[in-house]
């Protein structure tokens, strides 16, 4: 049998550990670290595999069973074309497992399936198994569709606008600086246009007060625009103000302006000598930031902490015009650059983790 998630590493850091921890070793002939496979004596055996290369999977052995954890974030490939003709002559089992990410091929499986004997459906929401407080805490962490889906295992939809909890009238408002509050600078690095955002943050409020915008630009020549228009924020202050700086950063995949380490490097040069606090770390998924900025604009309880000045006319249509699918388009034009340079701070800060748990057999 089989263990899959979606990378090999998440499979070895799910359930490779676990998986020899309950095995008794007088059952055991012999174990691979290296292919995660687990040899009984009897002549079973069990493999952890990630499904970001099928061929890992196939060929390797006539499967009987096994469970692919996280499907939701898997190819939808992995299925039809891999695992499905796998086991068609063993008559074997499959678990699918995992939080829904919106109506995608996870959605679909099940709606396929819905009504077939030899499939089950079996989910539970977290308040089947967390406590009142907690599910509150939740509620007030995360947007009401977020929530739906992470809490309730319910399948929702992504159509139409990425950024449905956006209003206008609620976010776009002028606040003075505190000089109490860490003053926070986001970065996003494409080229044409290239968008940088700054203003502050705190458990209470995240407040983007201005954008830096450049046409063709040049990472010292970003640098040098945020160094000034931080001054003039700070009044005079902002070699001294406690300043944290968040951005892209594509594991140092070079791609025009991109966020290489390279990049990096030159902001960190660029900023020496200011009371700064670099944060940075791999891209999280589109779908994961995004939930992450819209629970700060308004939680399944109404709590509403984020705002924007009026002044960044690009994040603003970001918000209003932006939709799912505008993140994965090859040219994305003018837009996503603005929204996305905050939602790496925000998800950053503020993640959104799921619990609920959704499980065909």
């Amino acid at each position: 049998m089989f263990f899959g998630a979606p990378t090999r590493d998440q499979g070895k850091r799910i359930a490779w550990e676990d998986i020899k921890a309950l095995t008794p070793s007088w059952v055991v002939k012999r174990i691979s670290e290296t292919d995660m496979r687990l040899q009984y004596g009897n002549g079973s055996e069990i493999w952890v595999l990630g499904f970001d290369r099928p061929e890992r999977f196939d060929g390797k052995s006539q499967w009987h069973g096994g469970i692919l954890d996280e499907y939701a974030d898997m190819d939808e490939a992995v299925w039809g074309e891999h695992v499905e003709p796998a086991i068609r002559d063993t008559r074997g089992w499959v678990w699918f497992v995992g939080v829904p990410e919106g109506k995608n091929h996870y959605f679909e499986l099940l709606d396929r399936y819905r009504d077939n004997p030899q499939w089950g459906e079996y989910s539970w929401k977290s308040a089947d198994v967390m406590g009142a407080e907690e599910i509150a805490e939740a509620r007030a962490h995360c947007d009401e569709r977020t929530f739906r889906q992470e809490y309730e295992g319910s399948f929702e939809t992504y159509d139409g606008l990425a950024y449905p909890y956006h209003d206008r009238d609620t976010h776009c408002y002028r606040a003075d600086y505190d000089p109490r509050v860490p003053v926070i600078l986001c970065c996003d690095f494409n080229i044409d246009p290239c968008l940088w955002l700054f203003g502050q943050d705190s458990p209470e409020r995240t407040y983007i007060s201005g954008e830096i915008r450049q046409q063709r630009t040049d990472i010292w020549k970003m640098c040098n625009e945020a160094k000034s228009r931080l001054d003039e924020y700070t009044g005079g202050n902002a070699r001294s103000v406690r300043l944290r700086i968040y951005g892209d950063y594509q594991h140092g995949t070079a791609r025009g302006l991109s966020a290489t380490a390279g990049s990096w490097e030159i902001i960190e040069s660029e900023f020496a000598g200011w009371n700064v606090d670099i944060r940075k770390r791999p891209n999280p998924r589109i779908l994961d930031r995004v939930n992450s900025t819209n629970s700060r604009m308004r939680t399944a309880s109404g709590s509403v902490r984020f705002g924007y000045s009026p002044d960044c006319v690009e994040l603003r249509k970001d918000y209003e015009m932006v939709s799912m699918g505008d993140f994965t388009k090859a040219d994305q034009g003018q837009r996503t650059h603005a929204c996305s340079a905050v939602d790496y701070m925000i998800n950053y800060e503020y993640p959104v983790a799921g619990r609920a748990t959704w499980r065909a057999v």
